[in-house]
């Protein structure tokens, strides 16, 4: 019997446990892991799925899995990876490339928090060392290789973020975007959403933080720079801070700057946690 930790959404362990195969409740979440393991070549390690696996037999995939009860991430994307293709991966060697919070897609629960991991390795796989008979069969694939297998329907659906996130992860190097000119500068705008609004469009959207924009700075769509707004929990008509971070859409054409009221820093998972609700439908991470 799997059991797995029990998380808030700003990965706060409850102290509470859940048995894989029953219902999640409501507002609480697990972690699963992602693992992509690329060689020097810019080659992706894939495996099919076992034609016994309840969901997507026979189906390529990246590694990756539940992390259980008592792990933390990288333990787990490494048990994973010895338990499913039989490698054994150096915790040095991965790079947390992502975070997502998933509650439900297209009509499905998932309330996990994804971590997606990448790992550089030039060994051979070998399935007679892998733990578990999860795994049919595994190769190396380029990333042309990955996108025509999934066109034709034969990869795992859910990881179509493969194709917008790994475009920016050369072999060569790992990419990070340069916000040293943005963050830790002070800006000032107007709130468009108050903190307890909802969205004029999807009114099942309620606004936990206040959302604007920086008076006088385009973003990548032309409309002027958004905003999330930390510091109070009362709806603001206006407000002036400092840039404190800055999530990333991977699969969009315009970043969120993160502000703080009083230029205090606000740990990582409580900004992930209270833009979920929107960042939920988008590919991102967090950069300092």
């Amino acid at each position: 019997m799997e059991k797995w930790d029990l998380y808030t959404k700003y990965r706060e362990k409850t102290g509470k446990e859940h048995v894989r195969g029953e219902e999640l409740p409501d507002g609480l979440f697990h972690l699963v892991v992602h693992v992509w393991i690329r060689n020097s070549k810019g080659e992706y390690l894939i495996s099919k799925r076992a034609a016994d696996r309840p969901t997507y037999p026979l189906i390529w995939e990246s590694t990756g899995g539940s992390v259980i009860k008592g792990e933390d991430s990288l333990e787990g994307a490494i048990r994973e990876v010895k338990e499913e293709v039989g490698i054994d991966l150096q915790k040095e060697n991965g790079k947390l490339v992502f975070s997502k919070i998933r509650e439900e897609i297209d009509g499905k629960k998932f309330n996990d928090i994804m971590d997606v991991w990448l790992f550089e390795y030039n060994g051979e796989p070998s399935l007679e060392n892998a733990l578990t008979a999860e795994v049919a069969d595994c190769r190396w694939a380029s990333p042309e290789e990955i996108r025509h297998m999934y066109d034709k329907g034969e990869f795992v659906e859910t990881l179509d973020y493969f194709f917008t996130v790994f475009k920016e992860y050369t072999p060569d190097s790992a990419y990070t975007p340069d916000y040293s000119s943005i963050i830790g500068k002070m800006v000032s705008g107007r709130i468009d959403r108050p903190a307890g609004s909802r969205h004029p469009s999807h009114k099942e959207m309620v606004y936990p933080v206040n959302y604007g924009y920086v008076d006088g700075v385009f973003a990548g769509d032309g409309a002027e720079q958004d905003v999330y707004v930390f510091g109070t929990e009362k709806p603001l008509d206006t407000y002036k801070g400092k840039v404190i971070a800055v999530f990333h859409r991977f699969n969009d054409v315009e970043d969120k700057w993160i502000v703080s009221l009083d230029g205090n820093d606000i740990p990582d998972e409580k900004i992930l946690g209270d833009i979920y609700f929107q960042e939920q439908f988008f590919y991102g991470k967090l950069y300092r």
